[in-house]
């Protein structure tokens, strides 16, 4: 499978709106399925890996959440 790379450009303001949204995304779909049956018996510590593998879409919300609090950080915003 080969990578993809997407390159966004936003204003601040936007950058901001989009990183909440994206913090929403995550903890939406974490708070969905972190108590399910399926990961009942797996320890918390344990518990984000196996939800993240589970559900992949959550480690490419991870890495753009990530990856746009360093920019706005750099920018000298407080970064939530």
């Amino acid at each position: 499978m080969s990578k993809i790379t997407i390159q966004l450009m936003f204003d601040e303001q936007l950058a901001k709106q989009y990183l909440l949204w994206l913090n929403a995304q995550f903890d939406t779909t974490m708070a969905e399925v972190w108590y399910s049956d399926r990961y009942r018996n797996v320890p918390a510590g344990m518990r984000a890996p196996h939800v993240v593998r589970d559900i992949p879409h959550l480690l490419g919300i991870s890495r753009t959440r990530r990856e746009l609090q360093k920019q706005l950080a750099g920018h000298g915003e407080r970064v939530q």
